[in-house]
């Protein structure tokens, strides 16, 4: 077996020099929600054993959910070495091929879910909203949320909840992918050239502040982008909501019928930004609604399974999202309620194929509801 020293020096480096901190407890390992041998993942980057690390399909299994990384006695960046390794993955060309496919579609319309440009405003047909034209604030909506007729529902709710409560915002009419999935594979050269693009795009909208519905998006903008140029800032849209929730520019009404709901925490919102309480105050301040939580919250919440790639990734055994959905359904709650896409569509899949009676809904769709808003569909 091939020892390569340089190898070990490189991930150490991008571990923020944490790696060798690593004294094989195996915390990580237990506590991975997708089963990723992480320890063992660890021990062969510490060791230098370069080809049987990046050859290890398990890799890919890694939504980069730091549970990980909360229980971690050591402080490890296992996220930030899981990364190295896949961009060490990638230069060997040891990519899944349903990856290599979104970032063809990444590469050739834009976008890793299949949709052509042309159609990635269609979710904004009937809804009065400003294309490229100057504006406080830059609504950026994604790739899921612009493509799957599911989500676009989402980003009608939010855009009408901006429309309702006065809000100058603008979309861009040339949208592109934020980069995420191209990240998430170690496509370096490529992730440079999109996020420049991005990032000049952003300059020309104006804009002061850009509000995410995403926290895949969102993360990007908050976490990499930086490395490249400087940006608006950016908020999820939770928080912008909160943050007009505590001006009193936004005041639900009563949701008829009320609702036992339990929040969803998305990894990339909570673990990774900390926005723990914007969400729930959110809903708490819609009179008829119960929020209740699971026995896994916060910064212990259980993942989706849906980042680091995973959307694009077929994984051995039952995905996360399927614990979570019977956590949920444990509460007594009658929906699940969460901010992410991804988390969206991993829950309502999980919870047909569970048997589980659990409504998934999005924050901004209990909130549009909550003020009479009809977002239609598209």
């Amino acid at each position: 077996m091939k020892l390569e020293p340089s190898f070990t020096q490189r991930v150490e480096s991008a571990s923020d020099d944490k790696l060798s901190l690593c004294y094989q407890c195996g915390t990580c390992t237990a506590v991975c929600p997708a089963g990723v041998p992480i320890r063992s993942l660890i021990r062969g980057s510490q060791l230098g054993v370069r080809e049987s690390v990046i050859g290890d399909h398990r890799l890919w299994y890694c939504a980069t959910c730091k549970l990980c990384e909360v229980g971690c006695p050591r402080g490890v960046k296992i996220t930030d070495t899981i990364h190295a390794l896949r961009v060490a993955a990638y230069e060997g060309k040891k990519v899944p091929q349903k990856l290599e496919s979104a970032l063809w579609g990444v590469y050739e319309d834009a976008n890793p879910w299949g949709g052509k440009k042309a159609d990635r405003g269609k979710w904004a047909e009937g809804l009065s909203i400003n294309t490229d034209k100057p504006a406080k604030y830059l609504l950026y909506v994604g790739c899921a949320s612009s493509f799957d007729p599911r989500l676009q529902h989402v980003t009608r709710s939010l855009a009408s909840i901006l429309g309702k409560v006065g809000v100058d915002f603008s979309v861009l009419g040339g949208e592109s992918c934020c980069g995420d999935v191209v990240y998430q594979m170690g496509e370096e050269a490529f992730l440079e050239e999109l996020v420049q693009a991005n990032i000049q795009s952003f300059a020309k909208s104006g804009a002061e502040a850009i509000i995410a519905v995403s926290p895949h998006c969102f993360n990007m903008f908050r976490s990499v982008y930086p490395k490249y140029g400087s940006i608006p800032t950016a908020l999820h849209y939770t928080e912008f909501l909160a943050g007009l929730l505590d001006k009193g520019s936004l005041s639900p009404g009563r949701l008829d019928g009320g609702a036992a709901v339990t929040y969803h925490d998305p990894c990339y919102l909570g673990r990774y930004h900390g926005v723990y309480e914007e969400p729930r105050k959110l809903l708490e301040s819609i009179p008829g609604v119960e929020l209740s939580e699971m026995g896994d919250s916060k910064a212990n919440a259980l993942c989706c399974g849906g980042g680091g790639g995973g959307m694009w990734v077929d994984q051995e055994g039952e995905r996360p999202s399927m614990h979570r959905v019977k956590q949920a359904a444990d509460t007594g709650a009658s929906q699940i309620v969460t901010s992410c896409p991804y988390c969206i569509q991993n829950f309502e899949d999980s919870a047909k194929t569970a048997g589980v009676s659990l409504g998934v809904m999005d924050v901004s769709e209990v909130i549009a509801r909550a003020l009479g808003l009809d977002a239609g569909g598209v």
